[in-house]
């Protein structure tokens, strides 16, 4: 979307600014190496240990099948949390940032880890695909 918008690494300069600068102006945020690797390192590193929290629970879900209904209940909280976090930490963000993007980022992200995850175990895949008839 940023290359789109002809500004890349446009968001991980804002979000990183406002982690590690506290900068408050969307229009005054300089696209760095610094502040793009390092957010997008602490991004990896969250998106692996909620990859790892999110392969637990469907393991769990693998032997416990009502389990998807709150691991569905679990994720919108998720979403809703997320942008929660944004709108309160920092509102200057959705000057650069429309929220409609985060969101879809995040389902994105989260069927690309469904994506990883259900084929390995082939139960698990055959419960998801129950759940959603």
């Amino acid at each position: 979307m940023d290359i789109a918008r002809g500004t890349p690494f446009l968001t991980p300069a804002l979000l990183g600014a406002a982690l590690f600068d506290g900068l408050r102006d969307a229009a005054a945020v300089p696209v760095t190496w610094r502040v793009v690797l390092g957010y997008s390192a602490i991004h990896c590193a969250t998106f692996a240990l909620f990859g790892l929290a999110a392969g637990a629970l469907l393991a769990a879900a693998a032997r416990q099948p009502t389990l998807w209904a709150g691991l569905f209940l679990l994720f919108c909280c998720f979403e809703v949390f997320a942008l929660a976090v944004i709108a309160v930490a920092g509102e200057w963000l959705f000057e650069g940032l429309a929220w409609w993007s985060i969101a879809a980022g995040n389902v994105l992200a989260a069927g690309a880890m469904l994506a990883y995850l259900l084929p390995r175990d082939r139960m698990t895949w055959r419960e998801f695909l129950a759940a959603t008839e």
